[in-house]
């Protein structure tokens, strides 16, 4: 969404393919309520965003449509907590906005073909009615570089082994217990009946988080695999049923909404002209064609350990460059959100929605300037 409303902001015509009936993948449809990567962390609560332009203007229009939604201190981090409704209507207001835009929505690319280091064709599917698009410049935001690799692109993928774990969420009400010990107790529970064989290995790694509203809480499972939203129900069901019997709190507690489905955290890299390192993160470099600021810690949902958290200096930040948002062999094809040129470390710390939307926002203003220019290369007033 933020590639193609910046993209259509230079004055160009623009086409989203979108899979889902709505836009905001994740963040409409994951039942997230924080979103990360957006601010500095560090003492004192945020006044502003680290990126500006879009991230801002979201982040606004959010706030005048709930009084809670402002920076909240999750341990060392900032995160913005907001409901899926609101930040569903902010997406399609600012996508309606845009009359160069043209969005399809329940579609989904099927092939890209490339010559001489160019995208030349995407064909689409649209509910059954096949598309055929001859773009000048195409975004990859497909989470897995799924364009780009149809395309020929070169791409980094962790071994099964390695590759995050996915997650899903559940909200769940009628909790009768308020204050942060849940965050504790509720993944000891079930991480004591993983040992005891009572649940599957999935459960193992079950993290909790209050609510906005009383009596509001999230369960948020990471497993390997791929699951349906009656999976994630089911799963839900399941351990809400062991948490009533083992914690008074969750005695009366019933399930009210899941994710649609399980989205992982993880999947191809595509390679461009520079791969972001762990390095880069934990020591907060700075880059002369750095276009996106980010302060999210390198978290890893390791298959052994769960959560694993390093950290960018207090108060600083890291800036990806935009050699990371270009494609290795090609002249015209961008990356933005989960599949840029990143290392498997660094991908802990880009991959969030507030990270990801900057990202996409300067993919956008990329492919404006390429258009514009015929120029694959990034211009100096456009680095934050």
């Amino acid at each position: 969404m933020a590639a193609a409303v910046a993209a259509a902001r230079t004055g160009n015509r623009v086409v989203l393919i979108e899979k889902e009936m709505v836009l905001g993948g994740t963040g409409t449809r994951g039942m997230l309520h924080t979103i990360c990567g957006l601010y500095l962390n560090g003492d004192a609560e945020p006044v502003e965003t680290l990126n500006e332009g879009l991230s801002r203007e979201i982040v606004a229009a959010l706030k005048i449509r709930s009084l809670e939604c402002k920076p909240v201190r999750i341990g060392k981090v900032f995160v913005l907590p907001y409901s899926a409704t609101d930040l569903q209507d902010v997406l399609g207001t600012l996508c309606q906005s845009e009359r160069n835009l043209t969005i399809l929505c329940d579609a989904t690319a099927l092939h890209s073909t490339a010559t001489d280091g160019r995208v030349t064709t995407v064909t689409a599917d649209q509910a059954g009615k096949i598309l055929q698009i001859q773009p000048q410049v195409a975004i990859d935001c497909t989470g897995n570089g799924d364009l780009a690799c149809m395309a020929g692109a070169e791409f980094d993928l962790s071994p099964p082994e390695e590759i995050q774990l996915a997650g899903c969420i559940a909200r769940v009400r009628g909790i009768q217990e308020t204050g942060d010990s849940l965050a504790l107790k509720v993944p000891y529970v079930l991480a004591r009946l993983v040992a005891e064989e009572e649940l599957p290995p999935e459960f193992r790694f079950t993290a909790y988080a209050s609510g906005r509203t009383p009596g509001e809480g999230y369960l948020k499972f990471n497993m390997p695999g791929e699951g349906g939203e009656e999976y994630v129900l089911r799963m839900a069901g399941r351990a809400l049923k062991l948490l009533a019997e083992r914690l008074p709190a969750f005695s009366n507690a019933i399930v009210d909404g899941t994710s649609q489905r399980v989205f992982p955290r993880e999947g191809r890299r595509v390679l461009g002209e520079y791969t972001l390192t762990e390095d880069d993160v934990l020591s907060a470099a700075k880059f002369p064609d750095g276009v996106v600021r980010n302060a999210w810690p390198i978290e890893l949902w390791d298959r052994e350990r769960g959560a694993v958290y390093r950290y960018v200096p207090t108060g600083d930040y890291y800036e990806i460059p935009f050699r990371s948002l270009t494609v290795k062999g090609f002249a015209n094809l961008f990356v933005a959100g989960r599949c840029i040129s990143v290392s498997h470390e660094a991908h802990g710390s880009t991959r969030v929605m507030g990270t990801c939307l900057a990202l996409g926002e300067q993919a956008g203003r990329a492919a404006g300037r390429f258009v514009a220019t015929g120029k694959y290369t990034v211009a100096p007033e456009e680095n934050n």
